[in-house]
């Protein structure tokens, strides 16, 4: 049995993703239950019989926010011993609230202590995304909802306390998108697979050769996920809103601060889903020079992961350096990943 905590800001999506990964677990024979803290705290407020509507529940005092949660806590532990044959406990909770200038804790250390958790996931979400579904939650209104920079910020703030969290407890913490297929996600519980980030130059790719981008995003990435728990930068797509196009409703929200925050997080979250892998699986299909690749591939060879490079031109000493592997094909570079997968299954099982 294992028990993972997950956080996640408000309108992440996060209890919606646990629920559709539990719903497919089911389907292939296994048994994973979801404890959404917040519902829990709802729900002994009410047991209680206290007058505190949904949307007011962090309005109250903070000694009787503290006390609902640690009752909360104690029911997730209670349901956990009474269903010991799970294969998996999900405990859906907030690091942190940003509520009305105020920043405050959603779950404690002595919490942590008590749930025994064997890892952390932080569900993140576009930054637009998280702010369209706040929008639409009746406990904000107009003076209270986060515009796109605090919603960033409160994001920043979700994961970092998160990693301080999993840190504390020696335990392994995951960013993942909220657009992860569920089907892969269960095997980064339920398997040996290695972790992989797939990357390759997106914008480039989408502008002069979207035949490619297809067949990165449809069977290329559906061969990863068979040999891999991928994270892929396109499940989250901030920088869309830095170009502001096709989003008129939304142009005025995206300030020029909001714009410098977007941009440096964009590049932190891609370096944390590499600090998370095994690998980097590279498809450099194209001769123009990509930034954000480069990038990418020297901070992967710089702590130490293993870079799979797809480059089909003539290759400069620097690239050649920096890359474990190189193949010119898509083909010749799955032959590769097959033979890293199997050395990895190989070795799981010899363990």
């Amino acid at each position: 049995m294992q028990t993972w905590i997950v956080t996640g800001v408000s309108g992440s999506g996060r209890i919606e993703l646990l629920n559709e990964l539990a719903e497919y677990c089911s389907s292939q024979s296994r048994t994973v239950l979801v404890h959404d803290v917040g519902a829990m705290m709802a729900d002994e407020a009410r047991r209680q019989r206290l007058q505190v509507a949904d949307d007011k529940i962090l309005d109250v005092d903070a000694d009787l926010l503290r006390t609902l949660r640690a009752a909360a806590i104690k029911e997730v532990r209670v349901r956990i011993c009474e269903h010991p044959t799970a294969n998996l406990h999900l405990i859906g909770i907030h690091a942190s609230f940003r509520w009305k200038d105020r920043l405050i804790p959603g779950i404690s250390f002595i919490d942590i202590g008590d749930l025994r958790p064997d890892g952390f996931i932080n569900v993140v979400d576009d930054v637009k995304t998280v702010h369209d579904r706040n929008s639409k939650n009746s406990k904000w209104d107009v003076t209270s909802l986060p515009n796109l920079e605090r919603t960033q910020d409160w994001m920043i703030e979700e994961e970092f306390i998160t990693e301080v969290l999993a840190e504390v407890q020696s335990k392994p913490m995951y960013l993942v998108a909220r657009k992860h297929k569920v089907s892969n996600l269960a095997d980064l519980f339920f398997s040996a697979k290695k972790r992989i980030y797939l990357s390759y130059p997106i914008t480039a790719v989408r502008k002069d050769d979207p035949e490619l981008l297809a067949r990165i995003q449809g069977p290329i990435l559906s061969e990863l996920e068979r040999l891999f728990v991928v994270f892929n930068p396109l499940a989250i797509e901030d920088m869309s809103l830095v170009a502001a196009k096709g989003l008129p409703e939304t142009v005025d929200q995206v300030t020029s601060d909001a714009r410098a925050l977007i941009k440096s997080r964009t590049v932190e979250r891609d370096y944390q889903f590499i600090d998370q892998s095994d690998a980097v699986v590279v498809y450099y299909m194209t001769d123009k020079v990509s930034p954000g690749v480069l990038a990418e591939i020297y901070y992967a060879h710089r702590n130490m992961k293993r870079v799979y490079l797809c480059f089909p031109y003539a290759l400069s000493p620097f690239l050649e350096g920096a890359a474990t592997q190189i193949s010119k094909t898509p083909e010749a570079q799955l032959a590769l990943l097959q033979k890293f997968a199997d050395h990895a299954a190989h070795s799981a099982g010899a363990g």
